[in-house]
């Protein structure tokens, strides 16, 4: 996560009577140097995201921050957000930088003939964290968007999975009447005429300045968020289709050979990355699904039952059969 935002959560949770070491407690941020561009691990951020939760209380803050995250907040990331030239074009971007921004969450463009459909997952996530980050993604696209367009009635509509509760009449100031709970489709899905809406502040000359900053920013050998934290995220968010190490270098703007370089110079391989992430998702479909064996191991990715056995067994020392008994136990 961008360390932009982290002054945005500190000051609403200040405002909440929440104290800044309480928040930043088994952390170990006490090091960073604030003035300077940095970012946090997927880690860190969804340990200090927890504790703002844990200790506000307040289901709707994720729907707070995400209103407090104007451009300028983001720095040279909104900057360069702020320069594009339609909304199409914006939210191109803000998957580009996924990663900087919301490092646990994968954020995908779904398209269809009447438009896209911008959508954020955090599967692997407490419930409680997963929609504190949706929340926060939802409400600062639809706050940006408005102001950057200059339409207070940008088009859009919005599905939540979950229900709003007792900050019903909150969601809706946020986003409007086009808001829908407990959606079998959630995401905010922008029509043609949306996407092509122009930036008030386009400046295309600017934005490829600003976008080649970010890029070195994000790529820098001293940044705190880890490449192997990154490409794990990326592959937790793939689950049924797990891209190669080819594909993942591409989205974080390197050479495969550099991805290779920066991985072994935090002393691990891609592979090894990949059997965290099969071992990590096989252990959420053995405990947390009756999904038979054969079709676990499809959905991560092996051509036979027989070769996921082997894996797991490698992994944990258990077959399947017996990590789900000792869930029944």
């Amino acid at each position: 996560m961008y360390g932009l935002i982290l002054p945005e959560l500190i000051g609403l949770l200040r405002e909440q009577g929440v104290a800044e070491d309480d928040l930043l407690k088994t952390t170990r941020l006490d090091a960073i140097d604030s003035t300077q561009p940095f970012f946090l691990t997927s880690q860190q951020a969804d340990i200090i995201c927890s504790n703002a939760i844990k200790l506000s209380d307040d289901k709707a803050l994720g729907l707070k921050l995400g209103v407090r995250l104007n451009m300028v907040a983001l720095g040279i990331l909104g900057y360069a957000l702020m320069t594009s030239d339609t909304v199409g074009d914006t939210l191109k971007l803000l998957l580009r930088y996924n990663q900087a921004i919301l490092p646990s969450m994968t954020i995908d463009l779904v398209a269809d003939q009447s438009g896209v459909i911008l959508v954020g997952k955090g599967r692997h996530l407490p419930k409680e964290l997963e929609r504190f980050y949706a929340d926060t993604l939802y409400s600062a696209v639809v706050h940006n968007l408005r102001i950057l367009t200059g339409e207070v009635n940008v088009s859009f509509s919005l599905g939540l999975d979950y229900s709003a509760g007792e900050e019903s009449k909150l969601y809706a100031s946020v986003f409007g009447s086009k808001l829908s709970f407990m959606s079998d489709k959630p995401g905010l899905r922008f029509g043609l005429d949306g996407l092509a809406t122009n930036i008030s502040t386009s400046n295309p000359l600017a934005q490829n300045i600003f976008q080649r900053e970010c890029d070195r920013i994000m790529s820098a050998d001293n940044q705190l968020g880890l490449v192997s934290e990154r490409v794990k995220q990326i592959l937790i968010g793939a689950r049924l289709d797990f891209p190669s190490s080819a594909s993942i270098a591409d989205k974080l703007h390197m050479s495969e050979s550099t991805l290779q370089r920066r991985l072994a110079k935090e002393g691990c391989r891609f592979q090894e990355l990949l059997d965290q992430v099969r071992y990590r998702l096989a252990l959420e479909y053995l405990q947390s699904t009756q999904l038979p064996v054969t079709e676990v191991a499809v959905l991560l990715g092996y051509s036979s039952a027989a070769n996921f056995r082997r894996s797991f067994k490698r992994w944990s020392g258990l077959t399947p059969v017996e990590i789900r008994n000792q869930v029944k136990v």
